[in-house]
């Protein structure tokens, strides 16, 4: 009998033993860390975590990380995670008046921690990875675990309170980091919401769970807990489970692992282990996520585009629309020929003449018209007559959905069953595409314009001198010809003849009327006496 007391008491104080994380040593004040000299942290009693500055590009933040042997530690908790930025020459302090700063070298001070209420009089870092800060009278006064940013931790409890705040945007749990590398506030998060319960969510957009865990928030009081084997379940007030999210894993040994859920960067809520044995340099471990298709995850491609579910990530862009930026496909596409004035008195006057058919293709349906008990063809016509309808949802109940532009949270699937629905693209032809852009031309096509007139110009008088020169070229070589043939100017000279001097050159004007012609043009230039003769003359030969 006493032997099978003594096992149980072992038990229970084993229990005790792991509900109570051990403390390290008390960080006293006026203790410092610094950005590029040790210290630059301070550990837990086991070595497994670690609070202070890690490094990211050329600037440090203030967080807490894991140290399990892999290259890369893992950051679970960044302070001040909307700016969290600390200059190279920054330092940490425990302040002698109680407080927890980051001060720049100007002087500038950042608080670590919300405004308390009592002054600090020790930190430590728990082997759980949780940073606490203490009263005079031992008591905490300010935790990590209830400000967590990406990632909850084994023996961590997120509590949900819901009622008021609750009603409209929700109760943030976690927020994704922007990625890997910079830990700041990304475009994810985990929240509990009235009408959705507990759910992931693009950040910018309260309406659009892509996954919940319960549909309705019933009490007033939730936890959300993750145990030491991966377990990790929403719980009552009274401790009672009312999801399991995982079911988790036994280990005989709980320090030999240890579990962390991160939302990462790419919106997936993961399950990680890591194994904590000595001389262990193995990477961190997926045992669970969700949702478990990237293309599920609202947000995974920009606007106007959509992601292939169960195939690699690849965001494409709908009929008619371009990519905004071809080396980052993931940032969205844009019309073909430009979307500006979309709905205005100009594109009202558009005619559109295609409408493209994509089967098996879903976006979020954010309409701004909605018809029931309408037939496929129906919502085709009835988006191709509507000259603010760029696209239409049709799932296979009847509904004809006019969607609002820009479209959000493309899906596409092969399968029918998975994406129950059809979306008719509608395409303008290029007399609608000229048509958009003739009333404004930009003022690119303006300096187009006046550069090929001024170029046109230019070509214009260089050809009329180069013309004029070749010409002049022409018309002096056939004088020059003309010199070699006849001599000097003097020789080619006209010059006046007497009344005699023609007399004996014609043999008395008996010439034939032809060699008489030959000499008739100098008949005005005669300058000599007697002009007694020269009207016959004139009248005979000169008409």
């Amino acid at each position: 009998m006493a032997p099978t007391i003594w096992v149980v008491f072992l038990f229970a104080f084993a229990i005790v033993e792991r509900a109570q994380p051990t403390l390290s040593q008390n960080i006293s004040l006026g203790s410092h860390l610094y950005t590029t000299r040790n210290p630059t942290s301070w550990g837990s009693p086991s070595g497994h975590f670690a609070f202070g500055f890690y490094q990211e590009g050329q600037v440090f933040n203030v967080g807490i990380w894991l140290i399990d042997g892999s290259p890369n530690n893992t950051v679970v908790w960044t302070a001040n995670a909307n700016d969290p930025f600390v200059p190279a020459n920054g330092n940490l302090s425990l302040t002698e008046d109680g407080k927890l700063v980051s001060t720049a070298k100007d002087g500038q001070t950042k608080s670590i921690t919300v405004e308390l209420n009592e002054v600090i009089h020790s930190a430590s870092l728990l082997d759980n990875g949780n940073f606490v800060l203490y009263s005079s009278d031992s008591k905490i006064i300010w935790q990590s675990f209830d400000y967590p940013t990406d990632t909850i931790l084994a023996g961590q409890s997120l509590i949900l309170r819901s009622g008021r705040d609750l009603s409209c945007s929700g109760q943030d749990l976690l927020s994704s980091s922007v990625s890997e590398t910079n830990h700041t506030i990304g475009r994810f998060r985990l929240t509990l919401n009235r009408d959705y319960g507990l759910s992931l969510s693009p950040a910018d957009d309260d309406s659009s769970s892509y996954r919940s865990f319960s549909s309705y928030v019933e009490e007033d009081y939730f936890k959300l807990n993750l145990d030491h084997n991966g377990h990790m379940y929403v719980a009552r007030k009274n401790d009672t489970i009312s999801q399991n999210l995982t079911d988790g894993w036994l280990s005989s040994n709980h320090t030999s692992v240890i579990y962390r859920a991160t939302l990462d960067q790419d919106g997936i809520l993961g399950l990680y282990w890591h194994s904590m044995r000595k001389n262990n340099n193995s990477a961190p471990q997926l045992t669970w996520q969700t949702p478990a298709d990237k293309c599920s995850v609202y947000g995974t491609c920009g606007i106007n585009s959509y992601c292939m579910l169960d195939e690699p990530i690849n965001c494409t862009c709908l009929p008619g629309f371009d990519y905004i930026n071809s080396s980052e496909r993931s940032a969205g596409c844009e019309m073909r020929w430009g979307d500006r004035g979309f709905g205005s008195v100009e594109e009202k006057r558009m005619t559109h003449t295609n409408i493209v058919p994509l089967q098996n293709t879903w976006f979020k349906a954010d309409y701004y018209s909605l018809v029931e008990n309408m037939e496929q063809e129906d919502c085709k016509e009835a988006c191709s007559t509507d000259a603010n309808c760029v696209a239409a949802l049709y799932p296979y109940y009847g509904y004809c959905y006019k969607l609002k532009f820009p479209l959000r949270y493309g899906q596409r699937s092969k399968d029918k069953s998975s994406i129950p629905y059809v979306l008719f693209v509608k395409l303008a032809n290029q007399d609608s595409a000229r048509e958009k852009h003739n009333p404004s031309i930009s003022k690119t096509s303006i300096m187009i314009l006046v550069i090929g007139a001024i170029l046109t110009i230019c070509s214009g008088i260089t050809m009329a001198v180069f013309g004029y020169l070749i010409s002049r070229r022409g018309l002096w070589a056939h004088v020059k010809s003309c010199e070699d043939k006849l001599g000097t100017t003097e020789d080619i000279v006209l010059r006046s003849f007497s009344y005699n001097e023609l007399a004996v050159a014609t043999n008395g004007f008996n010439q034939t009327m032809d060699e008489f012609g030959r000499v008739c043009g100098l008949c005005s230039l005669l300058t000599a006496k007697p002009y007694n003769d020269l009207p016959i003359l004139l009248a005979n030969g000169c008409s």
